[in-house]
C-alpha cells in the first residue's frame, strides 16, 4: 500500500510531466496540503523527491518548475537516446514471447485510436515494455527520471495535421521487428533514429513557444 507521500509524489509527477502547471507556477506546501487534505509533512517530502528528480527547484515560498538551458536540454536528449537504444539492443537478445505480444498489442491499439493523448499513452507504454524486455533495472530507473525531465522541460504537443502519428508509428514498428528478429544492432540504430526525430520535434515546439509574436 502506498504511503501518503508516495501518492502525492505520483500525482504531482504526473501533473508536471503532462503540462498541468504553467512554466511560472509556484508549488506551495500549504496550498497543496489543503488541496490533498493532508498535513504539510508528506507534501514537503514529495516535493523534496521531485526536486531530487530534477523537476523542481526550491524557492522562498515553495518550489518552482526547473528551467533548463538549451545546452542542458540537448544533453538530456542525448543521454535518453543512448539509454533507450541500449535497452532496445538488449531487448532484442533477451525478450520473451510475452514481451513481443505486448509490443504488438500496444502498437495495434495505438493504430486504432483517434485521441492523440491516448495514442501517446499507448506509445509510452510501448517504450516501457521495450525497457522491461531488456531486463536491466538500472537502465529502467535512469530512463524513468530522464523521461520526466524531458517532458517537463520540452513538453510534446500534437501538431494539427492528419498524419501526425504515421511516421512515429512506422518507427515503433521498425524497432519492434528488429527486436522480433533478435537483431540487436538494428534495434539500437532504429531506436536512435526514432529519438532523433522526437528530439527535433520537441526542440521546434519549444522554440515556437518561446518566440513571441511581434
Amino acid at each position: 500500500m502506498k504511503s501518503t507521500r508516495d501518492t502525492i509524489y505520483d500525482e504531482l509527477r504526473h501533473r508536471l510531466t503532462s503540462g498541468h502547471y504553467p512554466p511560472d507556477a509556484s508549488l506551495v506546501p500549504l496550498a497543496l496540503s489543503n488541496e490533498f487534505t493532508v498535513s504539510r509533512t508528506p507534501v514537503r517530502e514529495a516535493l523534496a523527491l521531485l526536486e531530487r528528480d530534477g523537476l523542481l527547484v526550491a524557492t522562498r515560498r515553495g518550489f518552482a518548475l526547473r528551467r533548463r538551458s538549451d545546452e542542458e536540454m540537448l544533453e538530456l536528449f542525448e543521454v535518453r537516446a543512448v539509454l533507450d537504444a541500449t535497452a532496445a539492443s538488449s531487448a532484442a537478445l533477451r525478450r520473451s514471447p510475452v514481451d513481443l505480444a505486448r509490443l504488438d498489442a500496444l502498437l495495434e491499439q495505438a493504430g486504432t485510436l483517434d485521441d492523440p493523448a491516448e495514442i501517446r499513452r499507448s506509445l509510452n507504454e510501448w517504450h516501457d515494455t521495450v525497457r522491461h524486455a531488456a531486463h536491466n533495472g538500472t537502465v529502467i530507473a535512469l530512463l524513468h527520471t530522464i523521461d520526466a525531465q524531458v517532458k517537463t522541460s520540452a513538453p510534446w504537443s500534437t501538431p494539427t495535421v492528419d498524419d501526425t502519428f504515421e511516421a512515429t508509428l512506422a518507427e515503433h514498428r521498425a524497432v519492434t521487428e528488429a527486436i522480433r528478429d533478435q537483431d540487436a544492432e538494428a534495434s539500437r540504430v532504429r531506436m536512435l533514429a526514432h529519438h532523433t526525430r522526437d528530439r527535433d520535434t520537441r526542440i521546434q515546439q519549444r522554440v515556437r513557444r518561446c518566440v513571441r509574436p511581434a
